[in-house]
């Protein structure tokens, strides 16, 4: 089990059947699966809030407003999004497909950094 604080609120996090069935990944849909874990893991490594929320209230059990609640009120998610990142890169039923698209996804992430820099020094 993984835990992370936000603001003042301890979360466990633990991945289970029931976290994967509210992130959309179902059973025998290995094409949708795979989307679905892209997405997620996108979001997480992105610093997309709304994915943060998802996958605390997925992987806690907690209700969707106080987990916002404690999103809104804290001053600092890294950990909230270091802690979800890892969760899914080590659990081992999300470790595999988590390993597939990780990488090109940081990459991409790499590519698009260098692509910003590069406009602004243009500017």
């Amino acid at each position: 089990m993984t835990q992370v604080e936000l603001n003042g609120t301890t979360y466990d996090l633990k991945m289970t059947f029931k976290a994967l069935k509210a992130f959309g990944i179902v059973k025998n849909d290995f094409e949708n699966t795979t989307q679905k874990i892209g997405n997620i893991v996108m979001g997480i490594v992105g610093g997309d809030v709304f994915a943060l929320m998802e996958a605390l209230t997925a992987l806690s059990g907690k209700s969707e407003k106080e987990v916002q609640n404690d999103i809104e009120a804290s001053d600092d998610l890294q950990p909230a999004f270091d802690a979800v990142e890892n969760l899914l890169q080590s659990s081992p039923m999300t470790k595999k497909a988590v390993g597939m698209v990780l990488e090109p996804m940081k990459e991409a992430f790499k590519d698009i950094d260098k692509k910003m820099v590069a406009e602004v020094k243009k500017a």
